[in-house]
């Protein structure tokens, strides 16, 4: 069974009159670095209570798809309740892991949290008084769009409080850690477009990326598309305003994704998880002043391969290349230049992080200078994990793809 790492804080009341039983402000979850209710109600833990967690229906989280969160406190003393939570990267406390929903009056968003950041804490109606035994809070919680993004932690500070308006040593302070990874995929297989390219700019003009898909089978399906930056963070495009789309294809049926020319130039890569009969390819397109708008076509890459090869011809043309770790581990690519006679004439290595991307023309490379004026191969070995490769081709205002071996 796959866990998340969460962490629950329920954040107390401080000072007279109940002054936090409307909630208490950001930063009080217990992520490291930040504050919890111990402070002003006690050493936490040395009650008798307990506190429990659980994403309703699931066993893991599946990227994008909302699920109900329940936080549960038990406590056989108290008659008030009070918590605070938030979600982070497991393995990196700093980032805020997916985002919040209120779905009913007994929790709110924690006021003063820092740009990016989402706390959620009780309302007044969620202190519940007078309750005794146990309590339980509902949200519901949106994941990260894309199962790389790893575990996830749920930082949370529960107080089981006696009712007597006093922050003293008849309140208790509980915190608990639960864990669930991302769920297996479960839409097939993933493919990929190492570019994407999308918007104005002053030198290499307007820019817009369209996917098509198709289902060859007779059942209804569903694709999912994922975009990201060139360094591997989901990017929100223009026309979706999110870093992912599904696609519903009927039997049969064809699909289309635009991310039209909108804002600066701005590059990435494309994700496509779809069962494996579904197909497709990807259109860049370039719109010069005064010059017809110019096209390339490009197939799907594996997510899988290991390695590619791409054969250029870089006389009366430059060759550009994009290179794309598709995995959810960092790799080494080593690229090969070798002449029209086998020669090598040039090699250098990328280190590159997940979902990470470098596009480059090849001579501008220092170690490949020697690929200017001739033609030849390009050969990219990837170590600890795949390796994606696009190829395109320029000829001063025009441009074509160059379609890549895979092994």
């Amino acid at each position: 069974m796959r866990t998340i790492a969460v962490f629950l804080l329920l954040a107390g009341f401080t000072g007279a009159a109940w002054g936090n039983s409307n909630g208490v402000p950001a930063q009080l979850s217990g992520v490291p670095g930040e504050g919890n209710c111990s402070a002003c109600h006690g050493t936490a833990n040395t009650g008798q209570g307990s506190v429990s967690f659980l994403l309703v229906s699931a066993t893991a989280w599946t990227p994008g798809q909302p699920v109900k969160a329940r936080l549960t406190l038990n406590d056989p003393s108290a008659t008030r309740w009070g918590f605070q939570l938030t979600a982070r990267a497991t393995q990196d406390p700093a980032r805020m892991a997916g985002s919040f929903r209120i779905i009913n009056n007994y929790t709110q968003l924690a006021a003063n949290a820092p740009p990016g950041f989402q706390y959620v804490t009780h309302t007044l109606a969620g202190t519940f008084p007078g309750v005794t035994g146990s309590a339980s809070w509902e949200v519901e919680w949106t994941p990260p769009s894309d199962a790389g993004f790893g575990a996830v932690s749920f930082y949370i500070t529960c107080n089981g409080a006696n009712g007597n308006g006093q922050a003293d040593s008849g309140d208790r302070v509980y915190t608990a850690i639960f864990s669930y990874q991302p769920s297996a995929p479960s839409l097939g297989v993933t493919r990929v477009l190492p570019q994407l390219a999308f918007g104005s700019s002053s030198t290499q003009g307007n820019w817009s990326t369209s996917v098509y898909l198709h289902n060859t089978t007779p059942s209804p399906v569903v694709a999912t598309v994922r975009f990201f930056d060139a360094d591997g963070s989901p990017l929100a495009v223009p026309g979706i305003d999110d870093s992912s789309t599904q696609v519903s294809l009927g039997a049969l049926g064809t699909g289309v994704v635009e991310v039209p020319n909108i804002g600066p130039l701005t590059q990435g890569s494309v994700f496509i998880e779809a069962p494996q009969d579904v197909i497709g390819y990807g259109i860049f397109r370039q719109a010069l002043q005064g010059v017809n708008p110019q096209e390339g076509v490009v197939p799907f890459s594996s997510s899988t391969a290991t390695g590619a090869a791409i054969v250029f011809d870089d006389t009366d043309f430059v060759t550009a290349i994009a290179v794309l770790n598709p995995g959810s581990s960092a790799v080494a690519v080593t690229v090969h230049a070798l002449d029209a006679n086998g020669a090598e004439i040039g090699t250098f290595t990328l280190n590159l992080n997940p979902r990470q991307r470098e596009a480059f023309a090849v001579r501008d490379r220092p170690e490949m200078t020697m690929v200017q004026g001739q033609r030849g191969v390009l050969k990219f070995s990837s170590s600890g994990g795949p390796v994606s490769v696009l190829g395109l081709r320029f000829n001063q205002l025009a441009f074509t793809s160059i379609l890549p071996a895979e092994r």
